[in-house]
């Protein structure tokens, strides 16, 4: 009986064996491609989502950004040259790519024969200070990765103080996830179940959750409520101390991501942000002119999306502030040709 065990042991350690000295050669531990444990559940990640008989797509690709294709290719990311980056207004997760800001833009750049795409690195729940964060955590994991333009589309997520948000890469890690996390983002035989797994046995999720169910707020949706920014600027005239603690600790955050911009030799491009009356919320007001006034100091390019709309924007939104198909269409039309001079001189270098 000894001897049958011992045999047994023998035989799992040498299998054992085998199976890391593979991981280790094939997978990504001393790899280019080593993203480390912050990036699980961020790349490489295909959702689908059911409401009304509606299926929803969503991909995030091998490098993390949201796709409308394959979500295991290694593609050359030095190509890559403008990103448009923001939180779930964004990301847009219950919405098919194509119907999304990016998506409608890149499609008018399609069709106007301007062979060149913007990539999407929007991550819900992401605020300025994940921004500050994803340089280090993430955009230095890419090989080659050196865009020349951000589009930052942020200011939703950055009106309260929350602490160890997910997507801002403040996880609290204990011993067991931080195994499981590098294993997963780093490992050759994690990585192959991974694609099976996607394949044959990918996450559904119910994508009523992602919609509001307020009965008063459905019914305000659906109304001409629009606050203009003019209005806006009478309505709001003072501050309480949370505001102004919200609003010092958004302007540190913009001092931070400006260092990051320089030292990686990138030109952001801001746009402000709304609510589904476009300039209702006291708070994202005050934090939208922080961030023209941060924009005009450093001679950035700033889109003021919440000036430049002077109508209701109808049947648009899902909630107070994420954008329905028709909602995000609208935005994308606004945005475009004040992104397009900019694409086209990137397109001739």
């Amino acid at each position: 009986m000894k001897k049958v065990i011992k045999i047994f042991f023998i035989n799992i350690s040498f299998f054992t064996f085998l199976i890391v000295c593979i991981d280790l050669t094939f997978g990504y531990w001393f790899d280019d491609y080593n993203f480390g444990p912050n990036m699980r559940g961020k790349r490489v990640q295909k959702i689908i989502f059911n409401k009304d008989n509606k299926k929803t797509f969503y991909y995030r690709d091998f490098f993390g950004f949201r796709e409308d294709g394959n979500i295991n290719k290694k593609y050359d990311a030095s190509k890559i040259k403008v990103i448009f980056n923001g939180g779930s207004t964004g990301d847009e997760m219950f919405l098919n790519y194509k119907e999304t800001i990016v998506g409608k833009i890149n499609s008018n750049l399609k069709n106007d024969k301007i062979d060149f795409k913007i990539f999407n690195a929007s991550l819900s729940g992401k605020s300025l200070k994940g921004h500050v964060n994803e340089f280090s955590y993430w955009f230095a994991k890419i090989p080659n990765f050196k865009p020349d333009i951000i589009v930052y589309y942020f200011g939703i997520n950055d009106r309260n103080l929350n602490k160890s948000r997910w997507h801002d890469y403040e996880t609290n890690y204990n011993f067991y996830n931080i195994i499981i996390d590098n294993i997963s983002q780093k490992s050759f035989f994690w990585e192959k179940i991974k694609i099976i797994k996607d394949k044959y046995f990918y996450t559904q999720e119910n994508l009523g959750k992602y919609f509001t169910n307020d009965k008063d707020l459905l019914k305000k949706l659906k109304e001409k409520k629009f606050i203009s920014h003019k209005e806006a600027s009478k309505k709001y005239k003072f501050k309480d101390k949370t505001e102004n603690k919200i609003i010092e600790n958004f302007n540190k955050n913009l001092k931070n991501l400006k260092k990051n911009l320089d030292e990686w030799d990138i030109k952001p491009i801001f746009i402000t942000q709304i609510t589904y009356d476009i300039n209702g919320d006291k708070l994202l007001y005050f934090l939208n002119l922080e961030l023209k006034k941060f924009a005009n100091k450093n001679e950035y390019d700033i889109i003021k999306l919440d000036e430049l709309i002077k109508e209701p924007l109808i049947n648009s939104f899902v909630d107070q502030v994420h954008t329905n198909s028709n909602g995000s269409e609208k935005i994308a039309n606004i945005l475009y040709p004040k992104l397009k001079d900019k694409i086209l001189e990137l397109s001739k270098k």
